[in-house]
């Protein structure tokens, strides 16, 4: 049986996927002709044509394109219209993590959790240094780690201890075919006064994932629900996002103590940059926007050398080979939260949850796997 399509609703598909007409043609040979409306595509067809480019195959059967819009405020800024219209794989990982926190804020309320406090216990018009340094006491966040990678993996961890969720993966739903683009965004924060939710897009630089924490941190403290694509100073004239930006450089680099050790030299500034960088923990564009916010630049000169060393970390990061794999059974904790993983399993064990909703929600499909999760997160259950 051969089925009538728009081509609209065809082009809109493979533009959502992020995929190419290129990409899908050795798989669908007669997708120029389904295009054109010279053939039509069995049922069959069209269902695989729905799996391939990540499109719920109900979509497809609509007269016109849907008009997708993000489910949370866009703080993204942008040069081009290349991500105007958000991608399948940003719109299923938000919508994937809006589902645990559902699930989260539900288990919270009923087991008498009281309201996380510091959920908009501020606003845009407190200063980002006070802010900065409470947050610093709430969380007792410091600054002496062996390496980047420790670091993260600390600040994360304080975070989480405190009842708030941090996702971070490079792929959408688990999927390592469906990798999350960097241009199109860094992380974004889903505020709730039970259960606020942190995502970080793994495919950056473990330096600046602390920095991506750190910003959406502080839309949390807002109650301020949004994407970025800031990897740290944003170009743009929003408000909120700058004074994100001010608390995240604040926390981890406190401007006070770094002024007590730097010494503004321009030439030396390809040797301070990588130094301070290493001292802290974090990207050299934090660092240089430390230099800038002491006044040892003005705006100008500023943009001018943010924008070069972005460019050569840009170049750096394509260069790395990018890696997801790894030990599944440590990363799949990392990508939707151990936090979560932890009370999902140990909700299950005690039969408050149906192993089938949590394996959803975890996006496990295999019974198995589950179980070594379980037992990883909770020896005492073996």
């Amino acid at each position: 049986m051969k089925i009538q399509i728009n081509p609209q609703l065809l082009n809109w598909a493979i533009e959502r996927s992020m995929k190419s007409t290129d990409d899908l043609m050795s798989k669908f040979p007669n997708l120029e002709n389904w295009k054109n409306e010279t053939k039509s595509p069995t049922l069959r067809q069209l269902e695989e044509f729905a799996k391939a480019t990540f499109t719920p195959v109900g979509m497809l059967f609509l007269k016109t394109p849907p008009e997708e819009v993000l489910p949370i405020d866009d703080f993204r800024t942008f040069q081009d219209d290349d991500f105007s219209r958000p991608s399948a794989n940003l719109l299923d990982t938000i919508y994937a993590s809006q589902q645990r926190q559902e699930w989260y804020q539900i288990y919270c309320r009923q087991n008498g959790f009281t309201k996380q406090s510091i959920v908009g216990k501020w606003t845009i018009k407190d200063k980002p240094e006070d802010v900065a340094k409470e947050l610093c006491q709430i969380f007792s966040f410091h600054h002496k780690y062996s390496n980047w990678t420790n670091a993260l993996s600390d600040r994360i961890a304080l975070v989480e201890k405190q009842g708030i969720l941090v996702m971070s993966s490079g792929v959408a739903l688990g999927n390592t075919h469906r990798n999350l683009d960097l241009n199109e965004f860094r992380g974004f924060a889903l505020s709730d006064e039970y259960a606020p939710v942190i995502f970080i897009n793994a495919k950056d630089s473990v330096a600046a994932r602390s920095f991506t924490l750190m910003h959406e941190l502080a839309h949390i403290v807002i109650a301020q629900n949004g994407v970025s694509n800031t990897n740290s100073y944003n170009e743009n004239g929003n408000n909120i996002e700058k004074w994100c930006d001010k608390v995240a450089a604040e926390i981890l680099v406190p401007g006070q103590k770094f002024k007590q050790n730097y010494h503004y030299n321009l030439d030396k500034l390809d040797e301070d940059l990588p130094h301070f960088a290493k001292l802290f923990k974090v990207s050299t564009l934090v660092i240089l926007g430390r230099i800038y916010d002491l006044g040892y630049l003005n705006e100008r000169d500023f943009w001018r050398l943010f924008r070069a060393e972005k460019t050569r970390l840009v170049k750096i990061l394509q260069q790395k080979k990018q890696n997801n794999g790894g030990n599944y059974y440590n990363t799949k904790p990392i990508s939707v939260s151990k936090l979560f993983v932890k009370t999902i399993t140990a909700s299950t064990l005690e039969g408050n949850t149906l192993y089938r909703d949590a394996m959803q929600l975890l996006n496990i499909k295999s019974m198995k796997v589950f179980n070594n999760i379980t037992e990883k997160m909770h020896p005492w259950s073996v």
